[in-house]
């Protein structure tokens, strides 16, 4: 076979002084980016340079032992006097264990726009008699939902001012709110609240444009981020969450109930008791946290007592 000659410009790459200069071998150096290696300066040998590396790697600087090494977050906790640490108790609540909420008083239920009125003019003069301020009292609605049209207006409000009594209004079948209902719900004297209650004001706002939603929030209690403070914790709660954490009992959420037809009349007995359920267990979370909040208030005060005292014996 013919020998093959190489064309004239891959001749004289292999002829010029880089192609030569990249088959040298390389030689480690330390050197400094923008040091100038000159013919003259001496080049160390492969060993020293190695020893060097590993020199520089094992024994730390200044700067090294100077900055700030970055901890890790472990569950680990410092071990006691005997060696092991200690372990916190765990307490879990199983809600197949926990009973339903057995209410069993008054549901006061109105779908007429006069006897809305009158039980809320009722109302307003049971808030008036209260000594104490602010006169708490539940508040929820009801709408219906469809997966084709999404939520519907509103058709039910709850609300619970007497452990004993619910008042549940339709107001499905009303054009306008009653001038009393509003007086009750923008009265300064009343606190309002709920599990995200400040979204049923706003829906109630959109549907009912004669209710001021700002003055409603302004004066509003959420019970999620209510108990949030008190406890020192974070999360969005939900109603039955809540329910489960401070009263131990549980809510029937049954979904043919709560995603049923509200706009619809008359209500039937299972959705008169869920609704009415709603307003109720909403009271008594607010009179437990109330309790809570009374609690650590009273023992903030005893320890600041108990600091001022030595103090005054100075």
């Amino acid at each position: 076979m013919a020998k093959r000659n190489l064309p004239l410009w891959m001749k004289d790459a292999e002829l010029s002084p880089v192609a030569n200069a990249s088959k040298r071998p390389r030689i480690l150096r330390d050197a400094t980016p923008n040091e100038t290696v000159g013919k003259e300066s001496e080049v160390q040998p492969v060993k020293l340079v190695q020893q060097d590396q590993q020199e520089s790697q094992s024994t730390p600087t200044t700067e090294d032992e100077n900055t700030p090494r970055r901890r890790l977050r472990s569950n680990y906790k410092i071990p006691d006097d005997d060696g092991y640490p200690k372990r916190e108790p765990v307490v879990k609540i199983n809600i197949d264990d926990v009973p339903f909420i057995d209410y069993k008083g008054t549901i006061r239920y109105y779908t007429d726009w006069r006897d809305v009125a009158c039980a809320c003019d009722e109302l307003l003069q049971w808030v008036e008699k209260q000594p104490l301020t602010p006169v708490p009292i539940a508040f929820d609605l009801e709408w219906p939902f469809s997966f084709q049209t999404g939520p519907g207006p509103t058709a039910l409000m709850q609300l619970c001012a007497d452990l004993q009594c619910c008042y549940l209004f339709q107001l499905s079948c009303l054009k306008r709110l009653p001038v009393a209902l509003l007086q009750l719900l923008h009265h300064p004297k009343v606190r309002l609240h709920g599990v995200n209650v400040k979204n049923d004001f706003r829906k109630l706002a959109r549907d009912f444009p004669e209710a001021d939603a700002e003055t409603m929030i302004g004066q509003c209690a959420d019970l999620g981020q209510w108990y949030n403070r008190i406890h020192g914790s974070t999360g969005v709660w939900s109603m039955e969450r809540l329910v489960l954490q401070v009263c131990q009992l549980r809510i029937n959420k049954s979904k043919h109930v709560r995603m049923s037809k509200w706009h619809v009349l008359p209500l039937n007995d299972d959705q008169k008791m869920y609704a009415a359920v709603d307003a109720y267990i909403g009271q008594e979370i607010y009179f437990k946290l109330k309790e809570k909040e009374l609690k650590l208030e009273q023992e903030r005060q005893e320890l600041d007592l108990a600091l001022l005292a030595p103090a005054n014996q100075q």
